[in-house]
């Protein structure tokens, strides 16, 4: 239970200690929210990643500004970003429901598949609802995040590889 509160921290807790950086027209900026996902996915048990992550968008939806530009409300959860934020839970666990041994390489892989690609492909939903613009061509505009969500998913791997193995003798 300790985990899953200090990950739900932490998640939080950078959303606001470090800004969002705009990148494009679509509305979405650059944040270190999926960093955290990735961690939770990394170091986490799924059941303890997804229910940090479900308890972070929970703190959102009750009115804690944490979500990207210190938004809070559950109207977060249906506008342009809203789609993002829901594929959390699910990205962390599946993060850590394939992680086995934790190589770095394996950790990287799941991170940039489900930490990056399956958050970009469920945000491009509401992405392009709210903007009214067809689905791919919201998706299309995740390339921008390429670079800085690799560099995120690399650097979890990194960390998750590292330190995953004192964080479990803590569980």
């Amino acid at each position: 239970m300790a985990r899953i509160a200090a990950f739900t921290a932490l998640t939080g807790a950078v959303t606001v200690a470090f800004p969002s950086i705009p990148l494009s027209a679509l509305n979405i900026s650059v944040t270190l929210q999926t960093l955290a996902v990735m961690l939770a996915g990394v170091l986490l048990k799924p059941a303890e990643a997804f229910l940090s992550m479900l308890l972070y968008i929970a703190l959102g939806v009750i009115g804690l500004p944490v979500f990207s530009n210190l938004q809070s409300g559950p109207a977060v959860l249906i506008g342009p970003t809203g789609g993002f934020i829901i594929a959390f839970p699910f990205s962390a666990c599946l993060i850590s429901l394939f992680r086995g041994k934790g190589s770095f390489f394996r950790l990287l892989v799941l991170n940039l598949i489900f930490g990056v690609a399956f958050i970009y492909l469920a945000g491009a939903v509401t992405l392009s609802l709210q903007l009214k613009t067809p689905y791919f061509r919201a998706l299309s505009g995740m390339a921008l995040f390429l670079l800085p969500d690799g560099a995120k998913a690399a650097l979890s791997a990194w960390l998750g590889s590292r330190i995953g193995k004192h964080i479990k003798l803590l569980g």
